[in-house]
């Protein structure tokens, strides 16, 4: 995976109005489909809350499947690709252990792990204002890219790849 600038204005738009678009369809369905449920199975006296948590249910099916199909979609990108970089920051953290012992022993592949893992965190964190440990996350990788250094190795966060993971 590849890091990508992302338009910070047009991501957070986009995120905004997919959320909102997610949650209004959610209810819409989740109220409908347990309205429907209630009137076709319920009977006079008896709860239905079995019938609303499928209702619950339908509409989380049928918003994350839509949400799936129109992930590809160009007005997707952004969001979709911060999904993406997520997802692969979280492969990486079941893993950090390891990859960060690997790390110390001077291991290329561990430490191309971590200048990727930092500089998605760092695009993430920037992106969603999440400002407060970006200075810790700064100090990290500063200590990270000198031991490379001194080291004498040359990394780059661009050279990562999902299948570095496999080898811890």
């Amino acid at each position: 995976m590849q890091l990508k600038t992302i338009n910070k204005e047009r991501y957070r738009s986009r995120l905004h109005r997919i959320m909102l678009a997610s949650i209004l369809a959610l209810a819409g369905i989740s109220l409908g489909s347990s309205t429907l449920l209630i009137q076709l199975f319920s009977e006079p006296g008896a709860g239905n809350f079995w019938l609303n948590a499928t209702g619950v249910l339908i509409g989380c099916l049928v918003v994350g499947a839509a949400l799936k199909q129109l992930k590809s979609h160009p007005y997707f990108f952004e969001v979709a690709y911060i999904w993406d970089l997520k997802h692969e920051l979280n492969l990486i953290q079941r893993k950090l252990k390891h990859i960060s012992r690997a790390a110390d022993q001077l291991d290329p592949t561990a430490l191309t792990i971590l200048a990727f893992s930092y500089a998605g965190s760092r695009l993430i964190w920037q992106l969603d204002d999440n400002t407060l440990v970006l200075s810790e996350l700064n100090q990290t990788d500063n200590a990270l890219q000198q031991q490379i250094a001194e080291a004498g190795l040359q990394i780059e966060p661009s050279h990562y790849q999902r299948q570095m993971l496999d080898k811890f």
